[in-house]
């Protein structure tokens, strides 16, 4: 898709369909808006005299045009001028994109939002990942493809002054960058399993790397086996496709600050001998989101050149049964040294990361090291569908983790890490537990990974449980326009991007 940042009046934007937002509280107050308007003999007021325009958020009304550039005027309502957000214009972007898919046009227009002190560069990105977030789709397996439909090849985005075009043009490339690494994360999360295998996974991050000029390493189970990751592979031992640790790094900084994220890639978890019911089954080949959230941060991160270092490291493996299936009352040795008794094979994402967290301090020793999985179904519990889990003890790495989760709308909430929880994971036979029974099940799982984290390194935990698939029911009450109603969001990508990006001043 092709985005054009022009500087014209809005009657005056040659266009298939020009996107008018309105408020719902002060529905003529803008003066583009007016003067555009006049060019109309006031149709646009007799629409907000008749009430066919309320500017209600989500609303939208149609109105074909004659004498002026854009060919069709689209009035999406706002809501109240009080609850404007950034996430607002991805909303709105997102259902402007589909109706013009819908109607099978080619390119449309949307103005800037400089007349409520929206930056250019938050603009720019918003409009844009709204737009492909939207128009997303996976129907890579469908023999019978809906009806053709034009695809939106471009996007004007009208900027107020001249003074603004650098800014827009750079900040929608942005916003290309972070949504195109969005939809290749929900494609890898919605491949089903017996193809997105954990040697499927490594061969993509491998053409990733090739195409961002990527450091690469790939250890398969005999690499794994001497470094004594016992833990790991105590979860792979039951499965017939070899595990994968695929190892990337982003220099951008030479000498700068690192920062280390490491992904749960389950690529599917019956929950082992601990089975999961078939119901819980069924979405398991995105137990792999995590990784392909990091797969696709430090795509992004690439490819925007971001002046700072990344290490990427992903785990993957299924968790299978068999006679070679790891069972619970297993004592495991991890590579840090640490015993862990088993005491749930289902939970064993945490048994995959903290062999990747321990070989990535070992090895690259980074200045913060984050963590993200769909670890616990405590999440979806504690937080819903909207919000991701954090774990810290790091007050300045939350701030940064919920500001970038605030600004992109993958929003995060932090839950505590007090010492007493600890007490849930002693084991009478080993170092550590792998489970803490019921209560607090996601602050557990964070206490468990926080034993391998080495002392006085900032460190941080995400839970994608809740916030990395959609389901149809979830779309009913989740009425987020730019997430599909089913299948994989690409969670974590964005946010991961905008908070290794706080660091960049400090790098």
């Amino acid at each position: 898709m092709e985005v054009k940042v022009v500087v014209k009046p809005l009657e005056a934007v040659e266009t298939e369909v020009l996107v008018v937002t309105v408020f719902e509280d002060k529905l003529n107050d803008n003066a583009r808006i007016k003067s555009l308007d006049e060019q109309l003999n006031g149709k646009i007021t007799q629409l907000i005299e008749s009430g066919e325009v309320q500017g209600k958020f989500r609303e939208f009304t149609i109105l074909h045009t004659e004498g002026i550039g854009p060919k069709r005027l689209l009035f999406m309502g706002m809501g109240k001028r009080q609850d404007f957000s950034l996430d607002r214009i991805r909303s709105i972007a997102a259902n402007a994109s589909r109706y013009v898919r819908r109607i099978k046009i080619s390119e449309m227009a949307m103005p800037d939002f400089a007349h409520l002190d929206v930056s250019a560069t938050d603009c720019g990105e918003a409009i844009v990942e709204g737009i492909l977030l939207g128009m997303y789709r996976f129907d890579k397996y469908k023999s019978k493809k809906k009806s053709p439909e034009r695809k939106l090849e471009t996007i004007k985005i009208i900027a107020s002054n001249e003074g603004e075009v650098e800014a827009l043009t750079q900040s929608a490339q942005t916003g290309n960058t972070l949504a195109s690494s969005a939809n290749f994360v929900r494609d890898l999360v919605n491949e089903p399993s017996n193809f997105m295998t954990p040697t499927r996974f490594a061969e993509l991050a491998s053409e990733v790397a090739s195409q961002q000029n990527l450091k690469i390493e790939v250890l398969g189970r005999e690499e794994m086996q001497r470094e004594g990751m016992g833990s790991f592979l105590g979860v792979a031992q039951g499965a017939e496709e070899p595990p994968k640790m695929v190892v990337m790094q982003y220099i951008g900084n030479p000498g700068g600050k690192t920062i280390g994220i490491v992904g749960k890639g389950v690529t599917f978890d019956t929950g082992g001998y601990d089975l999961k019911p078939s119901s819980g089954m069924l979405r398991m080949y995105g137990d792999m989101a995590g990784a392909a959230a990091t797969l696709g941060a430090i795509q992004a991160i690439a490819s925007e050149k971001l002046p700072i270092n990344v290490v990427a490291i992903m785990g993957l493996t299924e968790n299978m049964i068999s006679a070679k299936a790891y069972k619970a009352s297993d004592i495991l040795t991890s590579m840090s040294g640490k015993t862990i008794e088993v005491l749930n094979t289902d939970a064993e994402g945490r048994l995959v990361l903290c062999d990747c967290m321990t070989y990535m301090q070992k090895y690259h020793n980074p200045d913060i090291l984050v963590d993200i999985a769909t670890l616990t179904g405590a999440a979806i519990i504690a937080l819903g569908r909207t919000v991701s889990a954090v774990l810290t003890t790091d007050d300045d790495i939350y701030q940064r983790a919920f500001a970038a989760g605030e600004y992109t709308g993958e929003r995060v909430w932090r839950l505590p890490l007090y010492d007493e929880y600890r007490a849930q994971l002693v084991s009478d036979v080993a170092d550590i537990e792998n489970v803490g029974g019921r209560s607090a099940g996601t602050i557990t799982a964070a206490m468990f990974l926080k034993e391998f984290v080495d002392k006085d390194r900032p460190w941080m935990h995400i839970d994608i449980a809740g916030t990395s698939m959609m389901e149809e029911e979830i779309a009913r009450y989740v009425k987020n326009p730019y997430l599909p109603k089913e299948g994989g969001t690409g969670t974590g990508t964005r946010l991961l991007f905008h908070f290794v990006k706080s660091y960049i001043d400090k790098a």
